[in-house]
């Protein structure tokens, strides 16, 4: 099944989504996205995995 995230969901005023077979794909995605548009550092990252892993969404 599909996985989808929309960063907003992980609190950003951001319309960005992100669409994948696996979770891994999504957060990979997720974290080059939060890199370059939001600034975020490696661990910024690691401390909101889990609230990244939640919105991910089956479709």
């Amino acid at each position: 099944m599909a996985k989808q995230l929309n960063c907003g969901d992980v609190g950003f005023d951001c319309q960005a989504q992100f669409n994948a077979d696996t979770e891994e794909e999504i957060m990979s995605q997720a974290a080059e996205h939060a890199r370059s548009e939001h600034g975020m550092s490696e661990s910024d990252l690691q401390a909101h995995e889990g609230a990244i892993r939640g919105a991910i969404k089956d479709v």
